[in-house]
């Protein structure tokens, strides 16, 4: 009896400490992305808007000039309409291959242009976006979203 609740314990606590609470951001050449790059935080941004039920991580991800635009919408689903023009239900994004950096480390501004693929009524999207990015004390931040032209 002692054995099988001990055991239990074991792989309860197993369990629990191999287990992860954030969401793994899976995008890159391998599936993998460090966290310092501009194409993280790009990513990031684009789940927090269309993820989060607020605009608080999509906040912290931006410039300040650029939270202040997003606050003024106040929900992130305003925010898909007005300055994304894109409303979806779903969505993946994934930073298009050709926008790598070399040397990120050294810059200081970079444009990530990033693939949204998602669904919207049970309609399939698919959409292009450019995030410009700045360093702001060591972390990049959203300045500015536009259309890309394909």
């Amino acid at each position: 009896m002692l054995k099988r609740i001990t055991l239990m314990l074991f792989s309860i606590v197993f369990m629990t400490a191999c287990s992860s609470d954030d969401d793994e951001i899976r995008a890159g050449r391998y599936g993998m992305m460090g966290e310092e790059t501009p194409q993280y935080a790009a990513v990031m941004f684009m789940n927090a808007i269309y993820s989060d039920e607020t605009l608080d991580q999509a906040v912290s991800l931006s410039t300040d000039r650029f939270s202040k635009i997003l606050l003024a919408y106040y929900t992130p689903k305003t925010v898909q309409r007005q300055i994304f023009n894109l409303r979806l239900d779903s969505m993946l994004a994934e930073p298009v291959s050709g926008g790598a950096l070399l040397l990120s480390d050294a810059q200081d501004e970079a444009e990530i242009e990033i693939k949204i693929i998602g669904e919207y009524q049970k309609n399939k999207v698919t959409e292009l976006k450019t995030l410009l990015m700045v360093k702001v004390k060591g972390n990049w931040k959203v300045a500015k979203v536009q259309n890309t032209v394909p």
